[in-house]
């Protein structure tokens, strides 16, 4: 089986405050509660909240990023087998040293892993004893999936893999994006795409040609290749390959629901996803 995640971000303080594991809520309680009745935004914008609201802490001082770590690694462990491949679509980890990222990395059970370079990534390029813990790493790559289109349970399909949405969406994560990444970000080429990188709340892409499996939007889980093919199927349109984005008389999607982040004393920035 074929599995697929993103920003796993090992060692990120901030991310890893965002996802509720905090030292002011060690047993996620309160995130929890959050969660459970408000949704995902409403307990991500409460740790922001507790962080920036008090002067004693920032970022670094609130996070448990072993436990955010340990808790990302365990959710892979369970569900991806040794002899799956896991493919990681960048941003495999911010702020931290690289002996760390290469111990959580060797923790994965799994041994056919794939890497998808990043905004954060670029440095595993140049590490050699980092580029042998991956079967491949390149800056964008293709998979060939399963039983994606409906009534055609034994058809293959080349998929997109990019760190980034299609160079035409990248707006719809924050402004900003279509400048700083539209060297990275592919040109849409009518091919369906997973992706990553704005770490908003749900799956669904700026087109439906597009899927994000970043951890934040699949309950901190890789997503299988069965699991991609069942949401195309529950998303198909009569037009498959026809981007609502390049339809005429079309209003477009809504803006993407990003976490957007902010550091104390900055304004809000793609800068720390």
């Amino acid at each position: 089986m074929k599995y697929f995640t993103t920003d796993t971000h090992f060692g990120h303080p901030l991310v890893s405050v965002l996802r509720g594991f905090t030292t002011f809520d060690p047993g996620h309680t309160q995130y929890d509660a959050l969660l459970s009745s408000q949704g995902r935004k409403a307990a991500e914008d409460w740790a922001k909240g507790v962080v920036l609201d008090d002067s004693r802490l920032n970022f670094r001082k609130a996070a448990d990023t072993d436990a955010h770590d340990e808790a990302i690694v365990a959710n892979i462990n369970r569900i991806v087998g040794e002899d799956d491949e896991l493919w990681i679509l960048g941003d495999i980890g911010y702020r931290t040293s690289v002996r760390h990222l290469k111990s959580c990395l060797r923790q994965l059970r799994c041994r056919h892993l794939h890497a998808v370079i990043g905004n954060h990534d670029d440095w595993w390029l140049d590490d050699a004893p980092a580029r042998d813990l991956f079967e491949s790493i390149d800056p964008n790559s293709t998979a060939e999936l399963t039983g994606l289109g409906i009534g055609r349970p034994q058809a293959t399909e080349t998929v997109n893999l990019s760190h980034f949405p299609y160079r035409e969406d990248l707006a719809y994560g924050w402004p900003d994006d279509a400048v700083r990444f539209r060297d990275q970000a592919l040109p849409f080429d009518g091919h369906r795409l997973l992706y990553g990188h704005t770490h908003q709340l749900s799956p669904e892409g700026a087109r439906h040609e597009a899927l994000n499996v970043g951890l934040d939007a699949w309950n901190l889980q890789p997503v299988s290749e069965t699991q991609i093919a069942d949401w195309f199927h529950a998303h198909a349109t009569d037009s498959t390959h026809v981007s609502p984005l390049d339809m005429p008389d079309s209003p477009g999607p809504a803006p993407i629901d990003s976490a957007a982040q902010q550091e104390p004393g900055g304004s809000v920035s793609a800068a720390e996803s």
